[in-house]
């Protein structure tokens, strides 16, 4: 079983920072996403999965739209495994739902002119994405229990959590020790692990924006350097 840990916004300056040696694996770097004007969630993760650049495409949908984005089973490297799972991903099968809750408080967090209102908020926003987690952590693991030979976990926690309390180390830790505590899980079930982030996240004052590379990690020797988000797919269908 291949297993992806896909986890939107994990930085590299955070996995060295907190010492996260199990998101780390045997083999890790930076992903090349300079091909991308600008490092959106749904641009690249559809790019990954179809191992193809769908920036044009999906950004002429428009900020709004292109999250409806739902790209057909037959056109991503998923369908090379005879019987994938596939978890909360963007451009696949994302919880448009859950997304669109968390702009709505973004929104009304910088909207809001006062302190306690802005707090309340943000206490609304961050109980909801770690809701989420453990709801997606807990369908992740059930998976990997399951006979698939493919399994993928998306993971948003970090990206959501850090565009309102990037600047918070102490709750960044938390979220990188946790993301970091579920590998010993994945791998007790199997040794064929790629961990991928579709950018990272630098600071912007106590806030959080994406930053112009990702995260990897292979348990493998694939000879990897600086990859690109969409050479990954071809890799794993090799890896098999």
């Amino acid at each position: 079983m291949i297993v992806v840990y896909a986890i939107d916004a994990l930085e590299y300056t955070k996995v060295e920072q907190f010492g996260c040696s199990n998101l780390k694996q045997a083999h890790y770097g930076k992903t090349d996403i300079s091909e991308f004007s600008q490092p959106r969630t749904m641009v690249l993760w559809s790019s990954f999965m179809t191992g193809q650049n769908k920036e044009a495409e999906i950004l002429a949908k428009g900020d709004q739209e292109m999250w409806n984005t739902r790209i057909p089973h037959e056109k991503t490297f998923f369908s090379k495994f005879s019987s994938p799972a596939v978890l909360d991903l963007p451009g696949y099968n994302y919880d448009l739902g859950v997304h669109e809750q968390s702009r709505k408080l973004l929104k009304d967090f910088f909207s809001a002119t006062d302190d306690e209102q802005k707090e309340a908020i943000k206490k609304q926003y961050n109980a909801d994405a770690f809701e989420h987690h453990r709801k997606i952590k807990e369908q992740f693991l059930a998976e990997l229990d399951a006979d698939h030979d493919f399994v993928l976990g998306y993971f948003s926690v970090a990206d959501v959590i850090g565009h309102l309390n990037f600047g918070n180390d102490t709750m960044m830790k938390l979220i990188y020790k946790d993301l970091d505590e579920l590998m010993p899980k994945i791998t007790a079930r199997t040794d064929k692990v790629l961990v991928l982030s579709d950018h990272g996240m630098k600071a912007i004052g106590r806030f959080g924006d994406h930053s112009e590379y990702g995260f990897w990690s292979t348990s493998f020797d694939a000879g990897l350097k600086r990859p690109r988000i969409t050479d990954f797919g071809e890799l794993l269908t090799q890896t098999r």
